[in-house]
């Protein structure tokens, strides 16, 4: 009798079904190993293709950050999905991945190149696996570039990680990397992003030291004067916030007397601070001092002006603003230059006035908000005004109805306003 022959072998997936079992082993959470067996067809992924792989593991895993007003106060995460446990699962299927897609699923070893050593590196900070992180970007410190740890930084900086973005910007020296002009911006926008003001200004202050590699440019100071702005306003206290102001101020400053010229970003982040902080004079030295210079507003110049105008119910100052806009051709009106503008008028009881501003709107091509909608209707109503023109409300309500639609594609949570 001849000898009983041995069971055959598991058939290995063919390559036209590899895609579909990568993402069951990712919905699974399955361990990448010698186990996930590819066709001996297979040539093996590319680069980009294990990259893109890569970066899609913490978007299935982990949610971005929660927004955080101010960042002294934090809002404590609620999400299952941030938890330490799914963090470690995305960084052991990120490193999992990053060896099983060199080393099993091609017939033989593949290199490591730049592209997935730096997505892998993106999704171990995603998932705050710093320790695992480090000891990646120094076994293969050939292949770490600079644009790389620029983004590594960035990503830890939106984590709320500003100490650790510091650690992997002075190891950058370790791993023979010369920081550049980028990465030192990257750095102070994560670090004023958390709150680490003085940590930031000492590193302006290193650029701006003779003999130094790396001098600041527009864009730095620009960083710097958005986020004194931005948290400025949004830390609640206004003594606090005039004192951010007043240090925005004082970089405007200082950004001139360096030689270097602001441009329209810088300008409207410093005017919409000022706006916001309530120092409208001294807004509009900062918007005559851009026009004698010859940098051009645009709308969110404008608009500065139209909201804060708008809140303190001086609304024919803020039409006055959305014309001389259009007068001088620095842009046309938008939504957010219309909503401001018909709140102020229902709130002072100019109902008329917000009906045409409503058609206006919409006539231009511009759907309003849910909320602005049903203010004006029920303001009409209350008013004993002549109503809407049935084909106008027909067709913003039909608008919102597909907005809602599809952002409900994105946002399943979210439940209607209006309806």
């Amino acid at each position: 009798m001849s000898a009983p022959s041995s069971a055959p072998p598991s058939p290995s997936p063919s390559p036209s079904r590899l895609v579909p079992q990568l993402l069951v082993a990712l919905l699974q959470r399955r361990r990448f190993d010698a186990t996930l067996r590819v066709a001996p067809a297979f040539r093996g992924f590319s680069p980009q293709a294990i990259a893109a792989a890569l970066a899609a593991i913490p978007r299935l895993l982990l949610p971005r950050s929660p927004r955080r007003l101010c960042p002294q106060r934090p809002f404590p995460s609620s999400s299952s999905a941030s938890s330490p446990a799914n963090r470690r699962l995305a960084a052991a299927l990120a490193l999992g991945f990053l060896s099983w897609s060199h080393d099993h699923a091609s017939p033989e070893p593949v290199p490591l190149t730049e592209a997935p050593l730096r997505a892998a590196a993106l999704a171990l900070a995603r998932a705050r696996a710093l320790p695992a992180l480090f000891r990646l970007l120094r076994a293969h410190a050939p292949l770490v570039s600079t644009p790389a740890l620029t983004d590594v930084i960035r990503a830890l900086g939106e984590e709320g990680l500003p100490r650790h973005a510091l650690a992997a910007f002075h190891r950058m020296r370790q791993l023979r990397c010369s920081p550049d002009a980028q990465c030192h911006n990257t750095l102070i926008a994560a670090l004023c992003q958390n709150g680490r003001f003085k940590d930031a200004r000492f590193l302006l202050d290193q650029m701006e030291r003779p003999g130094a590699r790396c001098k600041p440019d527009s864009y730095t100071y620009t960083v710097l004067i958005s986020w004194y702005c931005r948290i400025g306003v949004g830390t609640g206290c206004r003594k606090a916030a005039r004192r951010r102001i007043y240090e925005a101020g004082r970089l405007f400053r200082r950004m001139g007397e360096k030689g270097l010229e602001p441009d329209v970003v810088t300008y409207n982040c410093l005017i919409n601070g000022l706006c916001k902080t309530y120092r409208v004079e001294r807004a509009h030295e900062v918007f005559d001092e851009m026009l004698k210079k010859g940098c051009a507003p645009n709308r969110v110049t404008y608009n500065s002006f139209i909201r804060y105008y708008s809140a303190v119910n001086q609304v024919d100052k803020a039409v006055g603003w959305m014309r001389e806009m259009a007068v001088r051709g620095h842009g046309m009106a938008s939504s957010s230059t219309y909503t401001p503008v018909i709140h102020s008028l229902c709130e002072s009881r100019r109902v008329r006035e917000a009906r045409q501003f409503l058609i206006d709107m919409a006539e231009s091509g511009h759907l309003p908000r849910e909320h602005t909608y049903k203010l004006v209707k029920d303001a009409i109503d209350d008013a004993g005004e002549e109503a809407l023109p049935e084909e106008l409300c027909q067709s913003i309500e039909n608008g919102i109805t597909a907005r809602y639609q599809q952002v409900m594609r994105i946002k399943p949570i979210m439940r209607p306003v209006t309806r």
